[in-house]
Order: structure tokens, then sequence, then C-alpha cells
């Protein structure tokens, strides 16, 4: 019994250690020299590669899914100096998005101690850094613009409650630019909460004879700045391009209130705590239902209370904003998911210890143990973390280049996708065959198609066409080669072939963003 009142009395020392635990597990795989790169993530890569050494001035990032409408560049300004001083190195890269995760992570734990105390900081990070395990180099929430999005929520949230309750300036300004922020990283999150954060302070500020601190709103004009420059330099592309979207969403014909309104129910309660739980339904059903029962339920004094109903506000807002939109991708509401935990981690200051740690205790066994999994599931060969795999698409590009015996031209077919990934991989491996010089999308005597992950049931994404109509090449390939699901097809092509122009729309550029 004294050793476990020891070990009861000194639990924080064994938080921290399972903390600096999870942190090292989630660089597994850059240990193991493998980063998760998917579409997004080798888009994001050309774009900073063009900052690095082409235009180092840019007003937008990538696009949004409304057309004409994109984030800022923010993300890429962050990693810019990251690609810069690894020269575009993806592994390196990693790294220091690694560094980015751990910042992060202390950041949560801060504002965490600023909302509540210092062991709820420790609880609440020890949940988020086993919800994160996976996340860092390879799991399914990666490093692209949202990210900036999740990394800034939660000071975000801090400062509009230190705003709410203290009525200083500073953080209101603070805390709008911390939005403004977020906007540059994810639209979809970043703009609800703007419309949710103005319509409260409106009503905040005239209750409580502060109208005057609507002039600090013209603070939003710095990190919003990109845009509205963008916008007067051409023609207010984005403006129109949202207001004209607004308009066919209102126009619908089809739009069904109650199918939509069970979307959004579902994710209220399943969508945003699907992160929580790590893809659980039933989890996530249970634990979002508690956590709003809680939340009520518990005594708290009316600071705190007035917290968790600011979140609440927040919360239920977002969805209803969202009410018109299809399904949501999971990176909308991402920057939710530290929100969640730490109030969560909250609990522990209004509920009986026992009945607290009987829902955490297996939130954080059930997160630690999906994420350990992934690793062992995963790790058996590159071949098996397949085409979102950077040693997997390196793997293909340093075949390539091995099998060449001259200089090359190459295109790719990939129906399904951009054809970003492999472009960038083999960009960046040309470093290492400085004897061979490869040339993107254009025909030379020897020439490779690279076949990536065609859908084998739709006939009509056969890459013969593609090659035939497209690239003006009707020889047979002399070799193929299978690599799990790319094919790569060799060919030594006539003059004929070589001068036979090839379908000038085809994707060659990052002009889509």
């Amino acid at each position: 019994m004294t050793r476990l009142r020891v070990v009861l009395n000194n639990w924080h020392y064994w938080a921290i250690a399972f903390i600096v635990f999870n942190v090292i597990l989630s660089a597994w795989w850059l240990i193991h020299g493998d980063i998760r790169y998917d579409v997004d993530i080798s888009r994001d890569f050309l774009l900073i590669e063009e900052m690095a050494y082409i235009k180092p001035f840019t007003l937008v990032g990538s696009h949004t899914s409304i057309g004409g409408v994109f984030h800022g560049p923010l993300w890429y300004y962050l990693n810019l100096p990251a690609f810069f001083i690894s020269k575009g190195d993806p592994l390196l890269i990693g790294w220091f998005w690694w560094g980015l995760s751990i910042l992060t992570l202390i950041i949560f734990y801060f504002v965490a101690k600023k909302i509540f105390n210092k062991p709820t900081a420790i609880l609440a990070s020890l949940l988020y850094s086993s919800n994160s395990i996976i996340n860092p180099t390879y799991g399914l929430k990666m490093f692209f613009p949202p990210y900036g999005a999740v990394l800034l929520a939660p000071v975000f949230f801090y400062l509009f409650i230190k705003y709410v309750s203290e009525k200083k300036p500073k953080y209101l300004v603070l805390a709008l630019l911390a939005l403004g922020f977020i906007i540059q990283f994810e639209m979809a999150f970043g703009v609800p909460i703007l419309v949710l954060a103005t319509a409260f302070l409106v009503y905040f500020m005239y209750k409580n004879k502060l109208m005057k601190h609507a002039l600090f709103f013209l603070s939003l004009f710095l990190p919003l700045a990109t845009f509205i420059i963008f916008d007067l330099r051409h023609n207010f592309l984005q403006t129109f391009s949202l207001i004209k979207y607004l308009e066919l969403q209102l126009q619908k014909a089809d739009f069904d209130l109650i199918l939509v309104s069970s979307e959004k129910i579902k994710g209220i309660f399943s969508d945003t705590f699907f992160l929580l739980t790590q893809d659980n339904r039933v989890l996530s059903w249970v634990y979002s239902v508690l956590f709003i029962v809680l939340i009520f339920k518990a005594k708290m004094k009316s600071k705190t209370k007035k917290i968790y109903l600011i979140f609440i506000y927040f919360y239920f807002g977002y969805w209803l904003i969202h009410l018109s939109l299809k399904p949501l991708w999971s990176s909308y509401y991402w920057p939710l998911l530290p929100l969640i935990i730490m109030l969560y981690a909250g609990l522990i200051n209004y509920l009986p210890k026992k009945v607290f740690f009987l829902l955490y205790i297996p939130l954080l066994a059930w997160n630690m143990y999906i994420g350990i999994s992934y690793i062992q599931d995963s790790k058996i060969n590159i071949a098996e973390r397949g085409k979102n795999s950077w040693a997997f698409n390196k793997y293909i590009a340093d075949n390539i280049y091995k099998d060449a015996t001259e200089d090359f031209g190459y295109f790719i077919f990939t129906p399904e996708r951009w054809v970003y990934q492999n472009w960038y991989t083999l960009k960046f491996v040309q470093r290492e065959y400085p004897d061979r010089i490869s040339h993107p999308f254009n025909k030379q005597k020897l020439t490779y198609l690279i076949i990536v992950d065609p859908p084998w049931d739709r006939p009509d994404t056969d890459s013969m066409g593609w090659r035939i109509t497209d690239l003006k090449i009707t020889s047979e390939p002399i070799q193929i080669t299978n690599f799990d699901i790319v094919q790569i097809q060799k060919y030594l092509l006539t003059e004929e072939e070589i001068k036979s122009p090839t379908n000038p729309y085809l994707l060659n550029s990052t002009f889509f963003r």
C-alpha cells in the first residue's frame, strides 16, 4: 500500500514520462526514414519550392473546396525556412514538423494551465500526446495547412475568454489576430468561427457599453492582408467566387433539410469526437453525449461554466453554419480537437475523481493502443504504406533513375488524383543522379510512363487512351515493371512520336494549387 501511495502521489512524474514516450513514438516513421506524403503535402512541397527558388512572394496558398477561393499562404511561409535549409528534403522537413508538434503540445499545455491548473494541463497533454502518436509523421491527421489552425485554436480560445472575463482590449486584439491567422491556415474553420465570434462580441460590447472596442476589429486587416491584396489585384476573384458559391447553395432545389440536419447531428455527436476516439464510431457517440451532459450537470463556478458555455456556443454554432454543406472533410473541424481534449480533462475539477478517471483512463488507453497498433500494422515494408509514403515514392523514383541509361522524359498518369507526389519525388531524387537528366512532361527518345493506382474496374480511365490520344505514343513499351500500385512503362520513341505534340491541357504545373 505504501508503494502504491508513493506512485499515486507522484502520478504527474509518470504522466510526464508517458508524454515523452508518446512524443518519441510520434517520430517512429522519421527514425525509419519515412513520412506521410500524400497529394496535399507533395503539392505544398512544389509550391514552397517555387517560393524558395523562383517566386519568393505569394498572396495565396492552396485551393479550397470552393472554386476560385484559396487559403492564405502563411503555412508556406512557416515552412519556407525549413524547406530552404533542408534543400527540400522531405525527411528533414519531417523533423521540423515533429518539432512543430512538440511546440503545439507545449502551447496546449500552457493554455490548459492558464484556463485550469497544472494537474489538469498535465492530464490534458497526456491525452493529447497519445492522440497524436500517429500525427506528426504518418498519421491521418497530417502536416498540411490546417495544422496551423490546430496549433492556434487553443490560443484563440484562451484569449477570447480572457477578453470576455476581463474586458481588456489587448486580449481582444490578440484574439482577433490569432483568429485571422487561423483563417490563413483553414478557412472552413476560421471563417465560421469569425462569424460566430463577431456576433457574440457585438452583443457583448453592446450589453457592456464597450462599443468603442469594435474599432479593434481593424486588427484583422493584418492577418487578412494577403486576401485583400490578392482580391484587389485580381478583380475580387475570391469575393465573387464566394458570393457565387453561396448563391448556388441557396438556389439548390434538392436541398433536404431533414437529411442535412441529420448529417450535422451526426457531425456534432460523432464526427468531431471521431478524431478523439481514433475513428471508433461507438466511442465517439458515447464520449460526445457524456461531454455535453457533464458540462450541464457538473457543479462549476459561474466563471468556469461560462468557459464551457462559450465553447458550446462555438461548437454548435460551427455545425449550424455548415448546415447547407455536404459532409465535411475532417480537416475542417480538426482544430476543435485540442479544445475538446482540454475541456474534457478540465472536468476532473468538477466531477468525483472515480467518475472522471472511469472516463479518462479507457480513452487514454484506447488512444495509446491505436497509436502503437498503427505502428505495428504498418512497419512491414514500404509497399504496405503505399501511395502516401515518401519512402515508397522515393523507391519508385530511384528505380527509374537507376534503370535509365541516358537523359529521359516522363509523364504521370493517375486518374483519381493529382500528379504531384511522383512529380516532386522525381524532381528531388534528380540531384542524386546528375549524370542523367529527367524532363518532366516532355517526350525524349527514352521516355517513362508512370501509371499510378488506376481504378481497374473503370475502363474509361484506362491509361492506354491517355497514352495514345493525349501523348501520341502509339508504340508498345519495351519494358513494364510493377511496384505494387505503380506500373512503370519504358519506351524508346521514334522521331515521329517525339515530334507529335501532346495534349496542351495535361496537368504539368501547380496552377490548380
